[in-house]
């Protein structure tokens, strides 16, 4: 059986409220946006060396805590990743998941659903 790590996070409330909305948008958990965030920022951050990613703000003290579910592996991919830039770990997922949240869309156009746009809506060329 494959051991999950329950990660203990202080975020700040703004985020979570955000990642929350998010992860309702999505039918997720808010563990599955996690996983995806700090997946997708150690993939970004793989060629970044420490001190290059400094963080931008901290974390309130009075930030609610939060406990994370990730998979062994990812866990230990993301130690590894924090110790390199030199990161606290909740510090680090708190990064991974503003960007997460920040860099996702907000709702698709019709042209991205796969709908037509309505008979009449270009313009012919040349007009303007």
């Amino acid at each position: 059986m494959t051991r999950v790590p329950r990660v203990r996070i202080k975020q700040p409330d703004d985020l979570l409220q955000s990642a929350g909305t998010r992860a309702n948008e999505l039918g997720k958990h808010i563990d599955e946006l996690y996983a995806e965030a700090i997946d997708s920022y150690i993939e970004e951050t793989k060629n970044a060396s420490a001190g290059s990613l400094r963080s931008r703000s901290g974390i309130p003290r009075a930030s609610p805590q939060l406990i994370v579910e990730i998979s062994e592996e990812l866990f230990q991919r993301a130690e590894k990743v924090a110790k390199r830039l030199g990161k606290r770990r909740d510090v680090m997922y708190a990064e991974a998941l503003a960007r997460h949240v920040a860099h996702a869309p907000i709702a698709d156009s019709a042209l991205n659903q796969g709908h037509d746009l309505p008979s009449g809506a270009w313009r012919p060329k040349g007009s303007t």
